[in-house]
């Protein structure tokens, strides 16, 4: 018994003192053991490696807010950023002591997002160009995986596993129902037919336009999937389209029966898949997912930080650099947050760059579904001015469309991808009133005015004839502005103009077609062209901005929202099929949120298309 409370004792002592000396070093403290938490050993590249491409490793064009809590946590998501993918890969493949590329779908899936894929899986079959090999392998591949598996020289899937090839479909969700039972009234302006943002609020089902053109732009995406894996897998098109359309789900058997892939494989047999590229292969270790001596390795974010630093070493820093500008998230009126493009924020980095004699050229890459369009004209003007300065060429990423369209034709050119989501010239207004709320809960509003109109911004009542009028001018004279932009960037005529406005939306390989890029291709292939307007030869570097968000950003803005941020979606222990669609109506109401703009005026996509191509 005494041995016990001395344990007891010295085990509340410990965490005293732990306590104590936790509170005494404050936010110094918190960073010190940050630091010590997220420290990384340098990684070691020997002979006979395989660069390793974790499909359950999301691929976007910037790394995540870090997040201290989930972080001290261990939980914090592992992004991978896609230049980093792009520039490992093209170093890979002059790199002797890389043989090979393993594709690994051993965790699942989460990369998405086709405009993003097409670039990885173009630096893919560059890399088979070199003569070394890649090797694919998992339990179950999604669809997106499955894109970028295709080009390996052998897909392997386990004997229990299988894939997925079922074609694109979106499911939008609409409130107007549940808005008009919660006594919510909602009046809409806009222009252009196909501009369907407004149609969640509005209708319970797509309008015929609408329908129409989101019809065209699964089709169109859907067309580049199928003419990609075809010729990848050298089947038709036909083929698998028949497949998508009788099997859908396939398991390993029937992937292997249609050629899909190309063997049924246990681990074992996939090192010996491995040694037989070329990797090391350790014969005494197979012990399979999770073990990390069984075969010579190494990551792409480990990759690529080795490479960053030996250029470092080798190569005298050029101070010509080339600005690389991301802008990712809905376009919001004010600062924003780092999940948004806030336009002041914005303004004032773009600013910053004009007035930087080093930054020789720009490239502004934008993956975004639009917003706030004052917002968005604030950045179009520090654009415009940098261009005048500099060249600026403009890089679409998965999405870059209405108010991302809008910032765009500030450019000297545009580049897309095939399958990028563009477009949606057109702009809305939403005005929400509670009269209907307010009549069920039992109040009544009462006014005293100095003319009609000094309650037009009360959402009280809904807006009269006159006060609708006024709104619906605002929203003329935004769309006008937007057409005037559009059209003198892209020479295009009126009745031109006409055709590719009116809130459609395009695909890149279609945008292109009608004078809205200039030219195909992903992110290296701006940057390249930026360097080219700029005659930077090959003595430049590429400075990124924002800053990356590391412990400063994290600890002194946003430290105690880190530290006492909720529990996600996750650990709501719903089952997965009411998490998807709890999340898909968790991230449209997020939408409202950022309508923030001054006038009540957005050049927005419709968030289910933007969700194709996140």
């Amino acid at each position: 018994m005494k041995k016990f409370f001395q344990q007891m004792a010295a085990s509340f002592l410990g965490t005293l003192v732990a306590i104590v000396v936790l509170l005494s070093l404050g936010a110094s403290g918190l960073v010190l053991l940050f630091i010590l938490v997220s420290t990384e050993a340098d990684p070691v590249l020997e002979e006979k490696t395989a660069l390793v491409l974790d499909l359950a490793t999301p691929i976007r064009d910037t790394s995540p807010t870090i997040n201290l809590r989930q972080s001290l946590l261990g939980n914090q998501q592992e992004v991978v950023p896609l230049r980093t993918v792009v520039n490992a890969i093209e170093k890979a493949a002059e790199d002797d002591r890389i043989v090979a590329i393993f594709i690994d779908g051993r965790r699942g899936s989460q990369v998405e997002g086709y405009g993003n894929l097409s670039e990885v899986q173009q630096a893919l079959a560059k890399f088979k160009q070199s003569g070394k090999k890649i090797v694919a392998y998992g339990l179950n591949y999604s669809e997106p995986g499955y894109y970028l598996a295709s080009t390996a020289d052998s897909i392997l899937v386990n004997p229990m596993g299988g894939l997925e090839i079922n074609g694109l479909g979106a499911q939008p969700i609409f409130f107007t129902g549940a808005l008009a039972k919660a006594g919510i009234g909602v009046q809409v302006l806009r222009v252009g037919s196909y501009k369907g943002a407004v149609e969640a609020y509005t209708r319970e089902n797509l309008s015929p336009e609408n329908r129409q053109q989101q019809q065209q732009l699964l089709d169109q995406i859907w067309q580049i999937y199928l003419d990609t894996v075809a010729e990848n897998r050298q089947l038709t098109v036909s083929q698998l389209q028949a497949i998508a359309n009788d099997q859908g789900i396939l398991f390993a058997d029937a992937a292997l029966r249609e050629k899909l892939v190309d063997k049924l494989a246990y681990w074992d047999q996939v090192l010996a898949e491995l040694k037989q590229a070329g990797v090391w292969v350790n014969e005494a270790n197979q012990m399979g997912a999770g073990n990390d001596k069984d075969f010579k390795k190494i990551s792409l974010t480990e990759y690529h930080r080795l490479q960053t630093e030996k250029e470092k070493k080798q190569y005298q820093v050029s101070k010509s650099k080339i600005a690389l500008v991301y802008l990712e998230g809905s376009i919001v009126n004010g600062r924003g947050t780092w999940e948004s493009v806030g336009g002041d924020r914005y303004g004032e980095i773009l600013q910053t760059i004009r007035q930087d004699d080093d930054i020789k050229a720009v490239v502004l890459r934008i993956n975004s579904p639009g917003g706030s369009a004052s917002a968005a004209d604030i950045i179009w003007r520090e654009v415009e001015l940098l261009q005048a300065q500099k060249p600026v060429i403009i890089s679409m990423g998965n999405v870059a469309a209405s108010g991302g369209y809008w910032i765009a034709t500030a450019g000297e050119k545009i580049v897309a991808q095939p399958n990028t989501i563009t477009g949606s010239i057109g702009v809305f207004s939403i005005l929400f009133n509670v009269e209907n709320l307010g009549d069920r809960l039992g109040l009544n509003w009462d006014e005293v005015t100095t003319g009609q109109l000094a309650n037009v911004g009360s959402s009280v009542k809904p807006k009269t004839e006159l006060e609708l009028a006024i709104f619906q001018r605002a929203v003329d004279q935004v769309y006008a502005v937007f057409l005037d932009k559009v059209g003198s960037a892209r020479n295009l005529t009126p009745a031109a103009l006409d055709s590719v406005a009116q809130g459609r939306v395009w695909t890149g390989l279609e945008a292109q077609k009608v004078g809205l890029v200039d030219q195909l291709g992903g992110l290296e292939t701006a940057v390249t062209m930026a360097a080219t307007k700029a005659e930077l030869g090959k003595q430049w570097q590429v400075q990124e901005y924002p800053t990356p968000r590391g412990l400063n950003s994290l600890l002194f803005s946003n430290l105690g929202q880190s530290l006492a941020q909720g529990d996600d979606v996750n650990s709501l222990a719903l089952p997965p099929f009411l998490q998807t669609h709890w999340q898909q109506l968790e991230r449209e109401l997020e939408q409202l949120s950022q309508f923030n703009d001054p006038q009540g005026i957005y050049a927005r996509l419709p968030f289910f298309l933007h969700a194709l191509n996140p």
